[in-house]
Protein backbone atom coordinates (compact mmCIF):
# COMPACT_ATOMS: atom_id res chain seq x y z
CA UNK A 1 0.00 0.00 0.00
CA UNK A 2 3.40 2.42 0.49
CA UNK A 3 4.62 1.37 -2.72
CA UNK A 4 1.61 2.25 -4.32
CA UNK A 5 1.19 5.66 -2.58
CA UNK A 6 4.48 6.66 -3.37
CA UNK A 7 4.15 5.77 -7.11
CA UNK A 8 1.23 7.63 -7.05
CA UNK A 9 2.09 10.89 -5.73
CA UNK A 10 5.80 10.67 -6.20
CA UNK A 11 6.79 8.59 -9.25
CA UNK A 12 4.04 9.03 -11.60
CA UNK A 13 4.85 12.48 -13.94
CA UNK A 14 7.91 12.79 -11.69
CA UNK A 15 9.22 15.01 -14.52
CA UNK A 16 6.51 17.34 -14.22
CA UNK A 17 6.26 17.44 -10.35
CA UNK A 18 9.51 18.37 -10.51
CA UNK A 19 9.27 21.29 -12.82
CA UNK A 20 6.47 22.35 -10.94
CA UNK A 21 8.32 22.44 -7.84
CA UNK A 22 11.55 23.76 -9.76
CA UNK A 23 9.11 26.93 -10.60
CA UNK A 24 8.17 27.49 -7.53
CA UNK A 25 11.46 27.58 -5.82
CA UNK A 26 12.76 30.21 -8.36
CA UNK A 27 8.95 32.13 -7.60
CA UNK A 28 9.86 31.91 -3.51
CA UNK A 29 13.68 32.93 -4.43
CA UNK A 30 12.85 36.04 -6.99
CA UNK A 31 10.16 37.19 -4.35
CA UNK A 32 12.33 36.72 -1.25
CA UNK A 33 15.02 38.34 -3.51
CA UNK A 34 13.32 41.27 -4.76
CA UNK A 35 10.54 42.21 -1.86
CA UNK A 36 7.37 43.73 -2.25
CA UNK A 37 7.06 46.65 -4.95
CA UNK A 38 7.94 49.85 -3.79
CA UNK A 39 7.16 53.68 -4.46
CA UNK A 40 8.34 57.26 -3.78
CA UNK A 41 5.88 60.14 -3.48
CA UNK A 42 6.54 63.43 -2.65
CA UNK A 43 4.18 65.18 -0.11
CA UNK A 44 3.14 68.51 0.62
CA UNK A 45 3.38 69.14 3.85
CA UNK A 46 -0.12 70.22 5.97
CA UNK A 47 -0.77 71.32 9.74
CA UNK A 48 -3.63 71.26 11.84
CA UNK A 49 -4.90 72.86 14.83
CA UNK A 50 -3.12 76.54 14.08
CA UNK A 51 -4.51 78.54 16.66
CA UNK A 52 -6.41 81.58 14.81
CA UNK A 53 -4.20 84.42 16.12
CA UNK A 54 -1.12 82.48 15.24
CA UNK A 55 0.13 82.52 11.02
CA UNK A 56 2.82 80.24 10.02
CA UNK A 57 5.89 82.14 8.24
CA UNK A 58 8.26 79.50 7.54
CA UNK A 59 8.17 75.71 7.28
CA UNK A 60 11.27 73.96 6.46
CA UNK A 61 10.80 71.39 4.22
CA UNK A 62 7.58 72.37 2.71
CA UNK A 63 6.83 68.35 1.38
CA UNK A 64 8.81 65.05 2.61
CA UNK A 65 9.77 61.71 0.63
CA UNK A 66 7.51 59.03 1.68
CA UNK A 67 8.21 55.81 0.14
CA UNK A 68 5.33 53.01 0.03
CA UNK A 69 4.88 49.45 -0.80
CA UNK A 70 1.41 46.91 -1.67
CA UNK A 71 0.54 45.48 -5.02
CA UNK A 72 1.69 46.41 -8.43
CA UNK A 73 -1.75 46.94 -8.96
CA UNK A 74 -2.58 49.24 -6.60
CA UNK A 75 1.29 51.35 -6.94
CA UNK A 76 0.08 51.93 -10.23
CA UNK A 77 -2.79 54.22 -9.95
CA UNK A 78 -1.78 55.51 -6.47
CA UNK A 79 -1.11 59.30 -6.78
CA UNK A 80 0.35 62.35 -4.89
CA UNK A 81 -2.55 63.45 -4.02
CA UNK A 82 -3.63 59.84 -2.45
CA UNK A 83 -1.03 60.15 0.52
CA UNK A 84 -1.22 63.04 2.86
CA UNK A 85 1.18 64.31 5.48
CA UNK A 86 -0.12 66.28 8.58
CA UNK A 87 1.53 68.01 11.40
CA UNK A 88 -0.33 69.06 14.44
CA UNK A 89 0.68 72.46 15.89
CA UNK A 90 -1.59 72.41 18.55
CA UNK A 91 -0.16 74.25 21.62
CA UNK A 92 2.92 75.67 19.52
CA UNK A 93 3.65 79.10 20.68
CA UNK A 94 5.59 81.94 18.62
CA UNK A 95 9.08 80.67 17.47
CA UNK A 96 10.66 78.04 15.85
CA UNK A 97 9.87 74.60 16.70
CA UNK A 98 11.16 71.51 15.60
CA UNK A 99 8.65 68.56 14.52
CA UNK A 100 9.09 65.16 14.22
CA UNK A 101 8.01 63.61 11.17
CA UNK A 102 6.97 59.34 11.62
CA UNK A 103 4.62 57.21 9.97
CA UNK A 104 2.09 58.33 12.32
CA UNK A 105 1.73 61.43 10.49
CA UNK A 106 1.44 60.26 6.86
CA UNK A 107 -2.53 58.75 6.04
CA UNK A 108 -2.27 56.44 2.97
CA UNK A 109 -5.26 54.67 1.17
CA UNK A 110 -6.18 51.24 2.60
CA UNK A 111 -3.67 48.72 1.51
CA UNK A 112 -0.75 50.74 0.99
CA UNK A 113 2.55 50.51 3.52
CA UNK A 114 4.81 52.88 4.39
CA UNK A 115 7.89 52.17 4.65
CA UNK A 116 10.11 55.29 5.42
CA UNK A 117 9.68 59.04 5.64
CA UNK A 118 12.50 61.65 5.08
CA UNK A 119 13.31 63.77 6.26
CA UNK A 120 12.75 63.17 9.23
CA UNK A 121 11.99 66.57 10.97
CA UNK A 122 10.65 69.51 9.96
CA UNK A 123 11.17 73.10 11.40
CA UNK A 124 8.05 75.51 11.50
CA UNK A 125 8.50 79.34 12.71
CA UNK A 126 5.09 80.21 14.01
CA UNK A 127 4.33 84.47 14.87
CA UNK A 128 1.33 86.40 16.44
CA UNK A 129 -1.23 87.78 13.84
CA UNK A 130 -1.46 91.71 14.97
CA UNK A 131 -3.67 94.34 12.97
CA UNK A 132 -2.08 97.59 11.96
CA UNK A 133 -3.13 100.67 10.26
CA UNK A 134 -0.45 102.08 7.11
CA UNK A 135 -1.11 104.84 5.44
CA UNK A 136 -1.00 104.72 1.63
CA UNK A 137 1.84 105.75 -0.60
CA UNK A 138 0.33 106.12 -4.16
CA UNK A 139 2.76 105.47 -6.88
CA UNK A 140 3.15 106.49 -10.47
CA UNK A 141 4.13 104.51 -13.11
CA UNK A 142 7.70 105.92 -14.81
CA UNK A 143 5.93 106.28 -18.17
CA UNK A 144 3.92 108.99 -16.92
CA UNK A 145 6.14 110.89 -14.70
CA UNK A 146 6.29 114.02 -15.85
CA UNK A 147 2.84 113.74 -18.13
CA UNK A 148 0.34 113.30 -14.88
CA UNK A 149 0.42 114.19 -11.44
CA UNK A 150 -1.44 112.12 -8.45
CA UNK A 151 -4.32 114.43 -6.68
CA UNK A 152 -6.15 111.90 -5.24
CA UNK A 153 -5.64 108.45 -3.71
CA UNK A 154 -8.58 106.85 -1.97
CA UNK A 155 -8.65 105.25 1.06
CA UNK A 156 -6.02 107.60 2.66
CA UNK A 157 -5.22 104.52 5.31
CA UNK A 158 -5.40 100.61 4.62
CA UNK A 159 -6.20 98.18 7.90
CA UNK A 160 -3.28 95.06 7.51
CA UNK A 161 -3.45 92.25 8.96
CA UNK A 162 -0.44 89.75 9.49
CA UNK A 163 2.93 88.71 11.33
CA UNK A 164 3.77 91.19 14.45
CA UNK A 165 7.37 90.71 13.24
CA UNK A 166 6.89 91.95 9.53
CA UNK A 167 4.22 94.72 10.61
CA UNK A 168 5.76 95.97 13.78
CA UNK A 169 8.32 98.61 11.88
CA UNK A 170 6.07 99.74 8.88
CA UNK A 171 4.18 102.43 9.08
CA UNK A 172 3.12 102.57 5.09
CA UNK A 173 2.08 100.76 2.40
CA UNK A 174 2.60 101.45 -1.28
CA UNK A 175 0.24 101.01 -3.91
CA UNK A 176 1.89 99.46 -7.46
CA UNK A 177 2.45 102.13 -10.02
CA UNK A 178 -0.66 103.58 -11.16
CA UNK A 179 -0.68 102.89 -15.15
CA UNK A 180 -2.94 102.07 -18.50
CA UNK A 181 -4.14 103.70 -21.76
CA UNK A 182 -4.28 107.06 -20.33
CA UNK A 183 -5.64 109.83 -22.96
CA UNK A 184 -7.71 112.31 -20.77
CA UNK A 185 -6.68 115.19 -18.46
CA UNK A 186 -8.05 113.61 -15.88
CA UNK A 187 -7.79 109.54 -15.87
CA UNK A 188 -8.75 107.17 -12.35
CA UNK A 189 -7.17 104.06 -12.24
CA UNK A 190 -7.66 101.45 -9.69
CA UNK A 191 -4.61 99.93 -8.77
CA UNK A 192 -3.59 96.93 -6.15
CA UNK A 193 -0.94 97.37 -3.32
CA UNK A 194 2.69 96.37 -3.33
CA UNK A 195 2.91 93.41 -1.13
CA UNK A 196 6.59 92.42 -1.67
CA UNK A 197 8.07 93.79 1.65
CA UNK A 198 4.78 91.92 3.86
CA UNK A 199 4.96 88.31 3.49
CA UNK A 200 2.13 86.65 4.72
CA UNK A 201 0.37 90.06 4.89
CA UNK A 202 -3.03 90.85 4.07
CA UNK A 203 -5.06 94.13 3.47
CA UNK A 204 -8.13 95.91 3.86
CA UNK A 205 -9.34 97.14 1.25
CA UNK A 206 -7.28 95.34 -1.17
CA UNK A 207 -7.14 98.31 -3.87
CA UNK A 208 -6.80 101.99 -3.95
CA UNK A 209 -8.73 104.82 -6.30
CA UNK A 210 -5.88 107.15 -7.76
CA UNK A 211 -6.88 109.92 -9.88
CA UNK A 212 -4.51 111.35 -12.40
CA UNK A 213 -4.34 114.81 -14.18
CA UNK A 214 -2.26 115.47 -16.57
CA UNK A 215 -0.16 118.21 -16.48
CA UNK A 216 -1.42 121.78 -18.36
CA UNK A 217 -0.50 122.62 -21.55
CA UNK A 218 1.70 119.18 -21.74
CA UNK A 219 0.87 117.06 -25.25
CA UNK A 220 1.08 113.19 -24.40
CA UNK A 221 3.06 111.57 -26.71
CA UNK A 222 1.07 107.83 -26.97
CA UNK A 223 3.93 105.79 -28.46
Amino acid sequence: MMRTIFERYVVKDWKLKLLSLGLAVMLWYTVFQIGEPKKDITVPLAVSNLARHMVITKMDPERVFVTVSGRVSMLKDIKDRDVTAIINLNGTKEGETVFEISKANIAVPKGIDIVDVKPGTVTVVVDRVIEKKLKVVPVLANKWTGRYDIILSSPEYVVAEGPRKVLEGVTTVETLPANGDLRRGEETVNVGFNMENLPHVRVRPDSARTVLKRHAGREVNWD
